[in-house]
C-alpha cells in the first residue's frame, strides 16, 4: 500500500513581529507558499516572560486572508476599528475572515485566575496564529469572526489512544461516529487538528490525493510514516495522498487543504492575486477607504 511520503522536514526561525513580540515563525513567506498552499504562515507565539509579548500586535490591516488564532494558554485582547472587541482565552479559537478588510489589534496578556476573592496572574502565554489564503473569488468577501470557546471544540479519543482537539475538518470517534469541527462553512475548506500522543498510542489520517498536508511538532518527538520529527520541526508531505501514521510521545498540529494554485501578491499583512490589488489596498489605507463593511460575529459556546 502506498503511504503518504514526508517530502521535506524544515525548521522555522525566531523573529520579532508586531511591536517587538518574540515568536517562532514555523513557516511563512512567498518562498514556501507554493509548497504550503493554501496555508501562508504559521506562528508559534508566547513566552513565560511578559516583557517578550506584552507589546503585542498594535493596529494593523488585513485583506485577502483568514487568520486563525488558537490559544493554548493565556489571554489575547482584540479589537477592530469598527468597534468589534473581545478576549480570547486558554483553549479558545478565533477564526477571522479579513476578506475585503479588517483593521485591528491583538494584545497578548497573562491569564487572570480568580481564586476566592483574589485575582492571580499566570505569566505564561502560548498559542498559534495560522494564515489561510482566500481564493480569488473570495478575496473581497465580507469580513467576519468565528469566536469558538474551548467548550465548543470537540476533544476526541481514537481507538489507538490519540487525543485530538478538532478545530476544522472531520474525524471518526469510536462510539460516537464522525465528528465535525466547529469551524465549518469556510471560504477555504481545510483540516486543522491538535493531536496528542502518549507512549504507545498512534494516530492515523488519510491524506487526500492532490492535497497539501503539513504537520508541526510542538511537543515531544513524533514518527510520521517512519520519519522522526522533533520539537520545532514541521513536515511537508507529498500530494499523492495515502495513509499517514503518527507514533511516539508528543503533540503536533495537523493541517490539510486543497491548494488554490493561484498567483500570490503579498506585502506585509495583505495577500492578493496581483500587485495592482496590493497597491490599491495601500492607497485605500492612505485615503481612509480601506474598510468596506463591519465584520459579522458568530460565537460558539
Amino acid at each position: 500500500m502506498y503511504m503518504a511520503r514526508v517530502e521535506y522536514v524544515l525548521r522555522g526561525n525566531w523573529i520579532r513581529d508586531g511591536a517587538g513580540v518574540k515568536l517562532y515563525r514555523v513557516f511563512g513567506g512567498i518562498d514556501l507558499a507554493e509548497l504550503t498552499d493554501p496555508f501562508l504562515l504559521l506562528d508559534h507565539f508566547g513566552s513565560r516572560y511578559p516583557h517578550e509579548y506584552l507589546m503585542g500586535f498594535p493596529w494593523h490591516p488585513h485583506r485577502g486572508i483568514e487568520t486563525v488564532t488558537y490559544l493554548l494558554k493565556g489571554e489575547v485582547k482584540h479589537a477592530d476599528s469598527t468597534g468589534v472587541e473581545g478576549v480570547i482565552r486558554s483553549g479558545d479559537v478565533q477564526w477571522m475572515t479579513a476578506g475585503s478588510g479588517i483593521f485591528h489589534e491583538e494584545m497578548p496578556r497573562p491569564e487572570r485566575i480568580q481564586r476566592g476573592d483574589v485575582v492571580e496572574e499566570d505569566p505564561e502565554v502560548s498559542g498559534f496564529q495560522l494564515w489561510v489564503n482566500l481564493p480569488r473569488r473570495r478575496k473581497m468577501a465580507d469580513p467576519s469572526y468565528k469566536n469558538i470557546r474551548r467548550e465548543a471544540l470537540p476533544r476526541l479519543r481514537t481507538d489507538e489512544g490519540a487525543e485530538v482537539v478538532l478545530i476544522a475538518g472531520r474525524l471518526y470517534e469510536p462510539g460516537t461516529g464522525v465528528v465535525a469541527g466547529p469551524a465549518s462553512d469556510l471560504h477555504t475548506p481545510v483540516v486543522y487538528m491538535d493531536v496528542r500522543l502518549a507512549s504507545g498510542s498512534t494516530f492515523e489520517f488519510e491524506a487526500k490525493d492532490g492535497y497539501t498536508v503539513l504537520a508541526y511538532v510542538h511537543g515531544g518527538r513524533i514518527s510520521l510514516n517512519g520519519r522522526s520529527i522533533g520539537v520545532g520541526e514541521f513536515a511537508i508531505f507529498d500530494r499523492e495522498g495515502g495513509p499517514i501514521r503518527a507514533e511516539g510521545e508528543g503533540r503536533f498540529l495537523l493541517l490539510s487543504g486543497r491548494p488554490l494554485g493561484e498567483p500570490i501578491a503579498w506585502r506585509g499583512p495583505i495577500v492578493m492575486n496581483t500587485w495592482d490589488e496590493i497597491w490599491q489596498a495601500f492607497r485605500e489605507l492612505k485615503e481612509g477607504t480601506f474598510i468596506k463593511k463591519k465584520a459579522s460575529v458568530d460565537d460558539y459556546w
